[in-house]
């Protein structure tokens, strides 16, 4: 996943469309005008896909210190998507151990390709510790990560890539397994759009919207996964979490629960939310927008019920309910949203989102494009 973020105010005008101003990922009435989200770093005179990571997001903060990794793992998710594990080893040099916050991305560099690609962290900050071996070995059977006899599982951090023969680094990550397991890279964490913020004082936050587009999941499967494995807060958090995505590719025949369990991340989101269930510490509700589903009868049949499915794009209506609830009366002080996804959308949920919030919008939104 590629990554850039914003940082300038401008306008923008949605395409006229019949009676409504209707833009490609969500209609809004013709009376309204949003402030929206410029890049940073823009270059109008250069394709967007040929500025380099780096360049693109030099006014990002990220750390100063280059981290050996190893290629430990490879995952084939669906088939444009890979999961990558790559292990943290050893520091014995005495100074300070990685570590990220949830939502961060990486600089990773590969000594064959000449620019560092970005790629969003998708493990959890835990998930970079040294686990201790536990005592009785059938406790991490099914766990995801291999473990070592003497060290407990090994330290690790998860990228999510997708298959972008014109990126460089993305490229060489999906070459075949056996050509590039086991080779080291050099990362640095980047990125400020992250959990917690330090705008905020999560203490009086009781209510947390998660919206994402394509691989825009990236970041707040992180964010999620933080929040799930964190002891128990002084109040239940509520979560709604609203994802625009397509189903994958597959035989016409295919069931949709098969097609759903290739969609990145939903088996994990569907995980946690079961997990959850139980221990009540967050209440995360899952709305699923599948844009290429031609109507709601391709799916009332087989909708799991723990998650909610829509054929269609997120509208309006869908920010206002995840927002103020169900009764109308959530309380917008108490409120905070992420938005990750396609410049187009980005723009178009975060003005919406912002002017529904209202006193203190444009600092309890936050957002983060991918290209």
């Amino acid at each position: 996943m590629r990554r850039f973020r914003l940082s300038t105010l401008s306008i923008r005008r949605p395409v006229l469309c019949s009676q409504h101003l209707c833009s490609q990922h969500l209609c809004i009435p013709p009376t309204k005008r949003f402030v929206l989200g410029t890049t940073r770093g823009q270059m109008s005179s250069q394709r967007e896909d040929s500025i380099p990571h780096e360049l693109r997001t030099a006014a990002e903060p990220r750390q100063n210190r280059l981290f050996p990794v190893n290629l430990l793992h490879v995952e084939q998710v669906n088939p444009s998507v890979r999961l990558l594990q790559l292990a943290i080893p050893d520091q014995d040099d005495g100074a300070q151990p990685f570590s990220f916050l949830p939502g961060q991305w990486l600089d990773v560099h590969i000594p064959s390709v000449a620019h560092a690609g970005g790629f969003t962290i998708t493990s959890t900050p835990a998930d970079a510790q040294k686990l201790p071996l536990p005592e009785h070995p059938s406790e991490v059977v099914g766990s995801e990560t291999e473990v070592n006899s003497s060290l407990g599982r090994a330290p690790y951090v998860e990228l999510a890539v997708q298959d972008s023969p014109s990126n460089p680094s993305a490229a060489w990550l999906w070459k075949p397994k056996d050509e590039i397991l086991g080779k080291t890279l050099n990362i640095r964490v980047g990125g400020s759009f992250v959990w917690p913020p330090s705008s905020i004082d999560t203490r009086h936050i009781k209510n947390v919207i998660l919206i994402a587009g394509g691989v825009g999941i990236n970041p707040l499967i992180s964010i999620l996964s933080h929040l799930h494995n964190q002891t128990q807060e002084t109040h239940p958090l509520n979560i709604h979490f609203l994802y625009s995505t397509r189903l994958p590719k597959g035989p016409e025949t295919a069931p949709l629960g098969s097609l759903l369990d290739q969609i990145l991340f939903l088996p994990r989101l569907r995980r946690i939310i079961r997990s959850q269930l139980q221990s009540h510490r967050l209440r995360i509700s899952l709305d699923l927008f599948l844009t290429d589903l031609a109507s709601a009868d391709d799916v009332s049949s087989q909708t799991p019920a723990d998650l909610t499915i829509f054929p269609r794009r997120i509208t309006e209506h869908d920010l206002h309910s995840a927002v103020l609830g169900g009764d109308g009366k959530s309380d917008t002080q108490e409120t905070i949203a992420y938005v990750c996804g396609p410049p187009g959308m980005t723009d178009e949920m975060v003005a919406v989102l912002q002017e529904i919030i209202g006193k203190d919008g444009a600092e309890r939104v936050f957002f983060e494009k991918w290209w």
